[in-house]
């Protein structure tokens, strides 16, 4: 990892939206107890680092792009799809958790497939930021997340020569933050080993794989304490 002072660098928050919520859609096993309190570290680490880089008008200082990409299922039985709101509550489905809502200028991107760049300008979003290291925090770790961190590999949005057969440093551009991505069971296996298998297979190949600590403090050269 690098630090965003001298690379550009972006933070997508994928999924992380109230349809998760749902009692029985997704089973009742979910992966990483701390997911929620660790989204909200990053996101509020990243933006207090933008702060922080905009009250001292700092020429070299480079903020983090802050990206938020939303799931609206075309499948009606979906728990993502626009048309459903939360058991006895007036809230879409389909809005952010509170936790990791959009502020400001930060774009939303809408999407109805696995990944976020089918259908979305995010890939060119990215591209015409010059964006050079990519982390990704968000649900579900096997679905929608790993589709688009192998999709950014592959489509090279690092702008260089990354990917599986590449010299590797778009790989390392690429960012999970394991335990900021969550995931349910299924098939017979827990959460656990769902989430822990799929970053296995994607670390080192399609991505590197970090904790919210070492994120923090690579990046935006902050201790947690004082994130």
């Amino acid at each position: 990892m690098r630090p965003a002072s001298t690379t550009p660098t972006a933070l997508v928050l994928i999924d992380i939206q109230e349809g998760f919520k749902h009692p029985t859609h997704w089973g009742n096993s979910r992966s990483t107890p701390a997911f929620e309190h660790n989204v909200e570290t990053i996101l509020s680490s990243c933006r207090k680092y933008n702060s922080s880089i905009q009250s001292t008008a700092a020429p070299e200082g480079r903020p983090v792009f802050i990206i938020h990409v939303h799931h609206h299922s075309t499948s009606p039985t979906s728990a993502l799809h626009p048309s459903h709101y939360l058991e006895g509550s007036s809230t879409p489905s389909v809005a952010p958790l509170p936790f990791a809502a959009p502020v400001g200028l930060e774009p939303v991107f809408t999407k109805n497939f696995n990944s976020g760049f089918v259908g979305t300008a995010l890939e060119a979003t990215l591209r015409s930021a010059g964006i050079r290291q990519l982390v990704l925090v968000g649900l579900t770790t096997d679905h929608c997340v790993s589709t688009t961190a192998r999709m950014a590999a592959n489509l090279q949005v690092l702008g260089d020569d990354g990917g599986p057969d590449g010299n590797g440093e778009g790989v390392h551009g690429i960012v999970l933050v394991r335990d900021a991505i969550a995931t349910y069971g299924k098939g017979g296996f827990d959460a656990e080993t769902v989430h822990g298998v799929s970053l296995a297979s994607l670390d080192g190949e399609f991505a590197q794989v970090a904790s919210t600590e070492n994120l923090v403090k690579a990046v935006l050269g902050m201790e947690l304490s004082s994130a």
